[in-house]
């Protein structure tokens, strides 16, 4: 497959598949209800480009959403510091993950090449240490990592 082929080919099959991609997060963390504790979950929302004069796809997450339920506590279990419930909305531009022409080829030699980019974006997200900035109970923000557990594709 020639190089401009398999730009050109990768930008049509899969970057427009992926233009703007959601995706379900479920952190480790859980927010400590007062009957049982509630997973967090988030959306990612991810977009797709290829860039045919550097011959590079990039996946970028634009938005993070997601609400807290209940309060999860930070650090030693006696001290009061803890994120407060809240919905979580966050405009970004995380660069996510980059590919060059050797990837592209090696998906769009795959049988599914559009399962096949969806795996190597959950795996991404899976390995990314992605921080949000949350309120806290006492009236500052803190850094969290969403520690992710699992992600699919919606």
């Amino acid at each position: 497959m020639r190089l401009l082929d398999t730009i050109t080919e990768f930008d049509h099959c899969i970057s427009s598949a992926f233009q703007e991609r959601s995706i379900k997060v479920m952190s480790f963390a859980t927010a400590n209800g007062p009957l049982q504790d509630s997973p967090l979950e988030f959306e990612f929302l991810t977009r797709t480009k290829v860039d045919v004069h550097t011959r590079e796809a990039y996946t970028h997450i634009l938005r993070i959403q997601g609400f807290i339920p209940d309060a999860i506590s930070l650090g030693h279990p006696y001290e009061s510091l803890s994120i407060i419930p809240q919905k979580v909305s966050i405009e970004c531009n995380y660069k996510l993950l980059h590919l060059d022409k050797k990837d592209m080829q090696q998906i769009l030699q795959h049988p599914q090449p559009d399962q096949h980019y969806g795996e190597w974006l959950i795996d991404a997200i899976k390995n990314a240490n992605i921080l949000v900035e949350l309120k806290t109970n006492q009236h500052t923000y803190t850094e969290w990592p969403i520690g992710i557990k699992s992600a699919s594709l919606l």
